[in-house]
């Protein structure tokens, strides 16, 4: 026991050097690794700064003023749809789109907006003259944006299948023009408020990690309270949001009837009456009101024998 007490006492500053010299060691000993490992860092990017500033950025300018000189073309105030897609501003418009869709559409680093906005426009013109299967695969390759571009991009997909007698792929179609009709609860949250939640949740850990190495039962307690009052306002936070968002409605009604209307009368071909029926009391119930649907759901029901 005696020896025990004459031992020197390690002061924290002693085993803090210690760390040191233990870290000293390790880098010395996978000092090129590090430098490997930052170096390629550092070069990664350089790499996106030199392409976004050198390469994406001109790209999406120069995709931008081309789709631009194509919607002047097809897009003339007053002009009628139906006489649009048969002049040869259409055609010319046409080959500008389908330009841009093949140079800029497909970049798998980022993402270029005029170059998906290309497919979708160059699909509506091959739908309007009939071309079917052509606007089908912009329209599959199109990626959906938008609570009304998106849905409008899967109902006009869910078109062509039908005019192809593709039912069940224009029955998914629909479904997916329904789906991209509703917003989630994240998608109401902007980004800002994410990262304050995150910001608190961050600091609740660091206070609980103190809070367990530090010896002072006092501080433990403060600590503790500190916890706790960040942990519930962060909660109530979100439940506030939840609330305050869910008053909003969730749904772009409109796309959603009009896809659902699409969707029946791709059942009725299909011998479906039944289920026409049912897509025709939501529509009423939820969208359009009382006796809204009912010629059409008394014309499926004589359909249906019943």
């Amino acid at each position: 026991m005696a020896k025990k007490k004459n031992q020197p006492t390690r002061t924290k500053l002693e085993e803090i050097n210690d760390s040191l010299s233990g870290i000293e060691q390790k880098f010395e000993q996978h000092k090129n690794l590090i430098y490997i490992i930052v170096a390629a860092i550092l070069v990664v990017a350089l790499g996106i700064w030199a392409y976004v500033n050198f390469g994406y950025g001109p790209e999406l300018e120069e995709s931008k003023n081309e789709i631009a000189k194509a919607d002047d073309l097809f897009l003339k105030p007053g002009q009628q749809a139906q006489q649009a897609v048969t002049t040869q501003d259409s055609t010319n418009a046409l080959q500008v789109y389908e330009n841009v869709a093949k140079k800029y559409g497909n970049n798998l680093i980022f993402k270029n907006g005029n170059g998906n906005l290309a497919k979708l426009r160059a699909a509506q013109i091959l739908y309007a003259r009939e071309k079917y299967a052509d606007a089908q695969k912009y329209l599959e390759d199109y990626s959906p944006k938008g609570k009304i571009i998106g849905p409008f991009s899967q109902a006009l997909l869910g078109d062509c299948y039908v005019n192809q007698n593709q039912y069940d792929k224009a029955i998914k179609a629909y479904d997916n023009a329904i789906d991209l009709s509703k917003e989630s609860f994240w998608e109401l949250i902007s980004w800002r408020e994410i990262v304050l939640c995150l910001l608190a949740l961050a600091a609740l850990a660091c206070f609980i990690y103190y809070m367990r190495n530090n010896d002072d039962a006092k501080q433990r307690r403060m600590m503790l309270i500190s916890s706790a009052i960040i942990f519930l306002l962060s909660a109530g936070f979100l439940t506030y949001l939840l609330v305050k968002n869910c008053d909003k409605g969730f749904e772009q009604k409109e796309s959603i009837a009009y896809a659902l209307q699409k969707k029946a009368t791709v059942l009725d071909a299909q011998k479906k009456y039944d289920e026409e029926i049912k897509i025709y009391e939501e529509i009423e119930a939820k969208y359009y009101g009382p006796g809204s649907m009912s010629m059409q759901i008394e014309r499926a029901k004589a359909k249906a024998g019943k």
